[in-house]
């Protein structure tokens, strides 16, 4: 592992498995200045995380995916450093009312789904500090 300096730009890790939402959230922020990460599952985003730990400014994900819970990748960074954004987005939360209430107490932020870009760049903003 190399010691290479931090980006400028703040970093996203954008966790979304619907795959053509995934590429417009990237492209969009990624023309707003931002470095963006994408991960399509858990285990992609655990990958992510685990190079860039102290080097994400913010995390945002998509609650339904398929495979290990969501739950597994917020306990590793909580862990790690508590401190990082986490926004969730959904358009249907399921499971129990303990699991829901157990997400929303470990997370920044949720917004629903469908969403515009435009309400998911002022939450980032909000989380992280305004973009130029």
């Amino acid at each position: 592992m190399t010691d290479a300096p931090p980006s400028a730009r703040p970093c996203l890790l954008i966790i979304e498995d619907e795959q053509s939402l995934l590429r417009a959230f990237a492209h969009a922020f990624e023309r707003k200045g931002y470095e963006v990460l994408t991960a399509v599952d858990v285990p992609s985003a655990q990958a992510h995380w685990r190079a860039r730990t102290h080097g994400i400014a913010c995390i945002v994900s998509d609650v339904q995916m398929p495979g290990p819970p969501l739950e597994v990748l917020i306990e590793e960074i909580r862990a790690h450093e508590p401190r990082v954004p986490i926004l969730l987005m959904s358009g249907e939360l399921r499971g129990s009312e303990d699991r829901i209430r157990g997400l929303m107490a470990n997370v920044d932020g949720f917004l629903a789904k469908p969403l515009r870009l435009d309400m998911l760049r002022s939450e980032i903003e909000r989380l992280i500090g305004p973009r130029g």
